[in-house]
């Protein structure tokens, strides 16, 4: 019991822990200053009381393909398939190519100068492969030892930080507070991922405070880590420079403990790069997987369901090939990435509108599904919070483009998909 609340912990942590996630919170600690603070408490309710849906839709439908099967039930065959793939295939190909070839360059640049950076992406790609391939277990053990890793590192240095303030410079002084409405929304964009502990889960897991806790637990932790390492680099590191850089997190390692600190912070994005891909391996091609079972998708992408090996070997060649391309050095997978995170914000959106639907069309199935207002609130934040994030985007119609692409395609396939399953279901009925 012990083990299955840590293991779930650390898959709802993973993508948090992400350099994609430092990166962010630096970079917008260095725009809005100390308010920021807030924003970030602001996306923690929201993100807790979604947390509490998924408690209530893996105790309705337990496994891998409940949140589908769940909003099968609500919104129809279409959007089952639409929501979670637009989502989590987009954001584990993108950011997993972009955040591997973010550890090629780390693992260069800090640890061994002459390894060739996309040799050590295709190395750390193969690895996750390998023991995602060697079973449940062994990935999940590996995703403890990653985020711990990564938390150990991060509280070191704060602390470390801490300490030594007496010899800090005084750049906390000269902090000019921004804050709008792009900066206090960007915030839900930190959070995401603690879901993903949901599809690890057997059928027989305890339902759902055992989802529930280790989830509201990641993101509480989370957001402490987020306030203190903030809090840190907006000590040690001035406001513009922070804001401006993509490495904010290297920055204030390296401020704070010389290069003692860019070698500790060097193994906090590796270890949190491989928590991020690993979590989204392990989660994503179940996904897919129960999907299958359910005839949403293709059934040969359910065969050996409790491994997915299948969606596991075929999202991991789509992001070999797009690192060998070229990709992870295109600025326009920055756009991609930005894109799949706000599709998991509408997934987030479907999550909530099918509790509503689900508590009014089978009210005896879930008592907490009768009382619409934390719903309610969710889907106005998490649909504001969409639209004025993809408005204000400095490539908002690149964004709008692809997204509308990928959108379409994946609703054609839908569509074409549900049809012939019909017609095939009414054909044996016959």
């Amino acid at each position: 019991m012990v083990y299955s609340f840590i293991v779930t912990i650390a898959l709802a942590m993973g993508l948090m822990l992400s350099s994609e996630s430092l990166g962010l919170l630096g970079n917008n600690i260095g725009i809005a200053g100390i308010p920021f603070f807030a924003s970030i408490l602001i996306a923690v309710i929201v993100h807790v009381s979604t947390a509490l849906r998924y408690g209530e839709l893996f105790a309705m439908f337990p496994g891998a393909k409940g949140e589908a099967q769940f909003m099968q039930k609500a919104l129809g065959s279409v959007p089952a398939i639409v929501f979670p793939l637009c989502s989590r295939v987009v954001i584990t190909v993108c950011a997993s190519t972009g955040m591997l070839a973010t550890a090629g360059f780390v693992f260069n640049e800090v640890f061994i100068y002459w390894f060739p950076n996309f040799a050590f992406a295709f190395l750390l790609l193969g690895f996750l492969l390998v023991i995602n391939l060697l079973g449940n277990r062994v990935s999940q053990k590996f995703q403890v030892f990653f985020v711990i890793v990564a938390l150990s590192g991060l509280i070191f240095l704060s602390i470390a930080g801490l300490l030594g303030l007496e010899n800090a410079p005084s750049t906390i002084k000269k902090v000019t507070p921004s804050l709008n409405i792009r900066i206090v929304l960007i915030s839900l964009f930190l959070f995401i991922g603690f879901d993903l502990a949901g599809f690890a889960q057997g059928k027989n897991s305890p339902y759902p405070a055992g989802i529930v806790k280790p989830m509201v637990t990641g993101i509480i932790l989370i957001c402490l880590l987020f306030y203190l390492w903030g809090l840190v680099s907006i000590i040690y590191v001035q406001q513009d420079r922070l804001a401006d850089t993509t490495i904010p997190y290297t920055l204030t390692a390296r401020e704070i403990m010389g290069q003692d600190g860019r070698v500790v912070i060097g193994m906090v994005v590796l270890a949190g790069i491989c928590s991020a891909v690993n979590a989204l391996f392990i989660a994503v091609s179940k996904m897919i997987a129960g999907m299958a079972t359910l005839g949403l998708l293709p059934h040969f992408l359910g065969v050996c369901e409790k491994r997915a090996a299948i969606p596991l070997i075929l999202l991991v060649t789509g992001i070999a090939v797009m690192i060998a391309v070229g990709m992870a050095g295109e600025p326009v997978l920055e756009v991609y990435l930005r894109a799949g995170l706000l599709f998991w914000l509408l997934n987030y959106t479907g999550v909530h509108l099918s509790a509503l639907i689900v508590g009014i069309s089978y009210p005896n199935r879930s008592q907490s599904f009768r009382v619409p207002l934390v719903s309610v609130v969710a889907i106005i934040i998490l649909s504001v919070g969409f639209v004025v994030l993809l408005c204000t985007d400095s490539e908002s119609t690149l964004l709008l483009q692809f997204m509308l692409v990928v959108s379409v395609i994946v609703s054609f396939f839908g569509f074409i998909w549900v049809g012939l399953n019909r017609k095939k279901n009414l054909s044996v009925s016959r």
